[in-house]
């Protein structure tokens, strides 16, 4: 959703501006790439540990999770700076 938002706001500019004016749009979705990045990576953790158990493959996978909630947080917050209070 934060994507689609950002990518929204990014192609609502003309093609022949400068960089300069859609930076914070493409680090925008550069963090919630990112994001989704780790997302995928703790639900591969948390499927290797389905497999296997194994407390540190369940201690990996409750950190990742955490770090994940995080990241979609700050992702969250950068959208709607960006998006916003452009």
């Amino acid at each position: 959703m934060f994507l689609g938002v950002s990518m929204s706001a990014f192609q609502s500019y003309a093609g022949d501006v400068p960089a300069a004016a859609t930076a914070r749009f493409r680090r925008a979705g550069a963090w919630i790439l990112g994001a989704f990045l780790l997302g995928l990576v703790a639900v591969a953790v948390s499927f290797s540990w389905l497999l296997s158990p194994g407390r540190a493959l369940r201690d990996a996978a409750v950190v990742l999770f955490a770090v994940e909630l995080a990241a979609t947080a700050f992702a969250a917050i950068v959208t709607a700076r960006t998006v916003l209070w452009r």
